[in-house]
């Protein structure tokens, strides 16, 4: 490991060390603070940092001009721990075979050391952007909290608009699939919607030595079984999966790359099948539901006077929240089962690949990550950038750093740990794109 690795590694460590779970007392943010200031002193005494919020903080660095802002992104908070899983303890910032092990090192330690490192540096060597450019981060990502939104609130009421926003999202996948040859660079270009839903069976209760028909339990296995039987979500092939899709071409040889350059004109043949052959296309293609709680009777003798579920569903651009609760409503009638809406959010807007700001940030993908192919994606899980789009037409979504499907695997589970030698290109891209953008 060179120098500037092992120092790139150490210093995400120290990161990893101080723990930041999702709702930790404000005592760890706070200490997690004073961390960043001793790593990035230039950022510490060059730049307006403010805590909106609570601890969620808003980084402006002076440009020549303030118009056509540049916004980075990145959350302090991390997923909960059971320690017993882990190999190492889960808050050592362990560096061993190459790696930095630690809850944070994937998700998002790793976007806020890169995107911070970047501007310390360039501060360092002088460098004055030539528009103001942002850094925002929540300390509450994990729990969809208010600090975003808060930063939100705060650029809307002076007018802050930035031209550019990234945020976690994509990543650099070095084994995305078995038929794909090359490293993919995946920029995020739109989050799927989000919902989450209560489906509620009543009855008289009663003792199960004399079972009635039809128990709350029953109607809700019925209403379970009617949904994952019959295809109420149907796939379709979007714009933005098209482009995608058409993306990875390059990235394959023969008949399969045929096939995926030619996306477009056999779409009516490929999209019935795609989501046969595995759950990611079927993720991409369509609407999904979960059905991930339940509740019923306290006692195992005892038929409950009202049971439960609860299911997750992510919304495809092409399927709305309205859409979803008028099929909801009618099942859970079908079923004599209640409904209620606990959240929902439609998909994000589609950035136009097209559009000059896209075509800058690919640029710069491609000039650091030559040999791979790059190519615009569908996020399936939520990140605080849906936000921005309130403010920015070009809301992205990726994280500058090479992962192994392994490692993604490892997100929210035991063991995260990332490649220290991903860090050196992670902040050469980061500053690259702020060197190069002139607002």
């Amino acid at each position: 490991m060179d120098e500037r690795t092992l120092t790139y590694a150490k210093e995400l460590a120290r990161l990893i060390q101080t723990p930041t779970t999702v709702l930790s007392d404000t005592v760890y943010f706070e200490k997690f603070h004073e961390v960043l200031w001793e790593i990035f002193p230039n950022i510490k005494a060059q730049t307006e940092i403010k805590k909106i919020f609570g601890n969620a903080l808003l980084i402006k660095w002076k440009g020549k001009t303030d118009k056509n802002p540049l916004m980075l992104m990145g959350h302090q908070d991390g997923a909960p721990v059971n320690e017993e899983g882990w190999d190492v303890p889960p808050f050592s910032g362990e560096i061993k075979d190459g790696k930095i092990w630690g809850r944070g090192a994937i998700d998002d330690k790793n976007t806020v050391y890169l995107s911070l490192k970047a501007i310390d540096e360039l501060i360092g060597e002088g460098f004055v952007p030539e528009t103001d450019v942002y850094f925002a981060s929540s300390d509450n990502e994990e729990a969809a909290g208010e600090g975003t939104p808060h930063i939100l609130e705060y650029l809307q009421e002076n007018g802050i608009k930035p031209a550019i926003v990234i945020d976690e999202g994509g990543a650099v996948v070095t084994d995305i699939f078995s038929m794909v040859k090359k490293p993919v660079a995946a920029i995020g270009i739109i989050e799927k919607g989000f919902g989450v839903y209560k489906f509620t069976a009543k009855s008289h209760g009663g003792h199960t030595t004399t079972p009635p028909k039809n128990t709350p339990f029953e109607r809700l296995s019925a209403f379970i079984t009617d949904i994952s039987k019959h295809n109420y979500f149907k796939p379709k092939m979007t714009k933005e999966v098209v482009a995608m899709i058409s993306g990875i071409s390059g990235a394959t040889n023969g008949i399969v790359s045929f096939v995926l350059k030619h996306i477009k004109l056999l779409k009516p043949i490929i999209t019935p099948i795609l989501p046969k052959l595995d759950p990611f296309f079927k993720a991409l293609l369509s609407t999904t539901i979960t059905f991930t709680m339940a509740g019923g009777s306290e006692l195992p003798n005892v038929i409950p006077n009202e049971a439960y579920v609860v299911a997750n569903t992510r919304y495809a651009s092409h399927f709305t929240v309205a859409d979803g609760e008028k099929l909801f409503k009618k099942l859970a009638k079908k079923h004599d089962i209640e409904f209620e809406n606990i959240m929902a959010r439609d998909a994000t807007p589609v950035v136009d690949i097209n559009s000059e700001s896209y075509k800058f940030v690919e640029n710069c993908v491609k000039q650091v990550y030559k040999d791979c192919a790059v190519i615009p994606y569908v996020v399936f899980g939520a990140t605080d950038c849906r936000y921005m789009f309130n403010v920015s037409p070009c809301a992205l979504r990726f994280t500058p750093f090479r992962l192994s499907s392994e490692q993604m695997s490892k997100m929210h589970a035991d063991n995260e740990n990332v490649d220290a030698s991903a860090l050196p290109e992670g902040v050469d891209f980061f500053k690259l794109l702020i060197s190069t953008y002139k607002g």
